[in-house]
């Protein structure tokens, strides 16, 4: 039998393209790590991730890529989705050219009807709030004021199979310590490097973990008995009990375990 797929797009800019500004530039995306974690958190499944990334686009404006890059990924023959995540990276951009807070809506709006495309077929998403980037002086604060009031419009959006990974909180910059900055952030303060890059698909991958453990039965693998116990150990009292955590079948994923760091969701 062949396994079930668990479908990802990733979708966004520089960021979700994994670049780096070093001397030489590179890119190396989260969605490796994503993709390595997941698969062992479910071995049954095979994960399928497909990067959908355009370095220095926005989602306002006429020059806009992202509604013309995903609205054909989503064009299916009898409705339905290719994707059953599309994790959505965007903002960044807009960001940096936005001249006031007010423009936070607009953008804020402009996500929207990225969001629209997948949900409109049944898949989920799940939406980053935008990271920090080291931008100094009165243009760095404005950026700031910005970048806070649009995630706290995103951070509130409230709708049918949406969900937010707050990456603000979970890739800080300026609270980071000096050590760990020059290992996960990029020279530039505005990407990160691949160590970061890697970190932010394990963070991802533990927040979808836990969102999709509550459905139910998306690995398939058949129930497998309780061995049976020994015959010669101690006894105590109550100890053919069993609890709630060992009963069920290990197939649905809502029952048994996986563990994941809270650091990892911080």
């Amino acid at each position: 039998m062949s396994k079930r797929s668990l479908r990802i797009l990733c979708v966004g800019d520089s960021l979700t393209a994994g670049f780096s500004s070093y001397n030489t530039p590179t890119y190396h995306p989260y969605s490796s790590a994503l993709t390595t974690v997941l698969t062992r958190a479910f071995p049954a499944l095979t994960i399928d991730t497909h990067v959908e990334a355009q370095p220095g686009d926005v989602v306002c404006g006429p020059d806009s890529l992202f509604l013309p890059r995903i609205e054909p990924i989503f064009l299916t023959r009898g409705g339905g989705t290719p994707f059953d995540w599309t994790i959505v990276l965007a903002g960044t951009n807009d960001i940096a050219v936005a001249i006031a807070e007010s423009q936070a809506q607009t953008i804020f709006t402009a996500l929207r009807r990225v969001w629209a495309v997948p949900l409109s077929k049944g898949g989920r998403v799940l939406a980053c709030t935008v990271p920090e980037a080291d931008v100094a002086g009165e243009l760095g604060e404005n950026q700031a004021r910005t970048r806070n009031a649009l995630n706290a419009l995103i951070s509130g959006h409230r709708q049918e199979n949406f969900h937010v990974f707050d990456l603000h909180a979970a890739m800080p910059y300026t609270t980071m310590r000096p050590e760990e900055r020059r290992r996960y952030w990029s020279p530039d303060g505005v990407h990160l490097s691949s160590d970061g890059y890697n970190m932010l698909g394990v963070k991802l991958a533990a927040s979808l973990i836990l969102l999709i453990m509550p459905l139910g039965r998306l690995q398939d693998r058949p129930h497998q008995q309780k061995p049976p116990r020994p015959t010669h150990r101690p006894s105590f009292k109550d100890d053919d009990l069993d609890f709630e955590e060992e009963s069920g079948s290990d197939s649905l994923l809502d029952h048994g375990y996986y563990v994941v760091r809270r650091k990892d969701l911080e």
